[in-house]
């Protein structure tokens, strides 16, 4: 008999709308794993990253320090469980959802590291997520005396200079890549990176990684949970119309382009926007005037075109 909930978007919807600060990530995290899995247990699941945090806590000496709780977490996690960032299939959909890590021992930086969190705080530690540029880490301690952990590369250390250097190389500055970046020009990119954003980030991975696969079914499904999450992304909003459109949800597609042409920055191209809303406006217009024809004929809708659903 399986413990997730019988409607997995409603829970999703209880767990993130609540303050950032309060947002149960793991529940969050394996939510968005059930909407792929229906059939999961929650409750089994979660029950598996608390048996690892008692194993990382029976390591711990009885007197114990950060350095101690990461060596612990290390040995639990890469070292006896061996799992690992998958380089070869860095963009494999499994690597995103924590039950398929702990199966299969692979993952992707920001998932890895949230279950590295999680297990961590099981154990009795508060571990901060850093989302680098094109990176994602994990940060334990505070102050001068913070490590950075990479759950990515096995647990290795990295120092903050490496970390700036991580920032220098995504962010590209050019004309100046020989001159470091300094410890405050890389700050921003180095605060700790709220629940809330770390959900934002783990989905748009998935929707892109579904975008380009043109499975425009689960994009739509993860798009979705974007605007749970992060409602005013205006970024998300136009994927979101473009994959309405793509399923042929044109008047949802209209809805959702007119929300984004209120709420994208001003500046930003939006000429081509109004344009598609436009058009998208006229084909439903176009539709509903076929639909009516199609009913007074005694048919009962318009034959081919686009699908209504994925």
């Amino acid at each position: 008999m399986s413990n997730t909930p019988g409607n997995i978007n409603e829970a999703f919807i209880r767990v993130v709308s609540v303050p950032a600060s309060q947002i149960n990530l793991l529940s969050a995290s394996l939510l968005i794993a059930a909407s792929e899995y229906p059939d999961m247990d929650l409750v089994a699941e979660r029950g598996r990253v608390a048996l690892l945090g008692e194993r990382v806590r029976e390591r711990l000496p009885r007197r114990h320090g950060i350095f101690d709780a990461v060596h612990a977490v290390n040995d639990v996690l890469f070292n006896e469980l061996g799992v690992r960032g998958d380089l070869k299939r860095y963009y494999d959909p499994r690597n995103s959802y924590i039950p398929d890590v702990l199966d299969r021992g692979l993952g992707n930086p920001i998932t890895l590291s949230v279950l590295y969190m999680e297990i961590g705080r099981r154990a009795g530690y508060h571990f901060h997520g850093i989302g680098l540029p094109g990176h994602f880490l994990i940060r334990a301690g505070e102050g001068s005396e913070s490590i950075f952990v990479d759950p990515f590369d096995a647990g290795g250390l990295l120092s903050r200079r490496e970390c700036i250097a991580i920032v220098q190389r995504a962010t590209g500055r050019p004309g100046r890549r020989s001159i470091p970046m300094s410890v405050e020009e890389a700050a921003p990119f180095m605060r700790p990176t709220g629940n809330r954003n770390i959900l934002r980030r783990t989905l748009s991975n998935l929707k892109q990684i579904y975008l380009d696969r043109e499975d425009y079914g689960r994009a739509l499904r993860i798009a979705e949970r974007i605007r749970i999450v992060v409602p005013a992304s205006w970024h998300n909003l136009a994927d979101l119309a473009r994959i309405q459109t793509e399923l042929g949800r044109f008047n949802a597609a209209a809805e959702t382009l007119s929300t984004y042409l209120d709420s994208a920055p001003r500046g930003h191209d939006l000429e081509s926007a109004r344009t598609a809303l436009s058009e998208l406006r006229n084909r439903v217009g176009s539709e509903s005037d076929s639909d009516s024809e199609a009913d007074a004929a005694g048919t009962t809708g318009p034959i081919g075109g686009s699908p209504r659903n994925p």
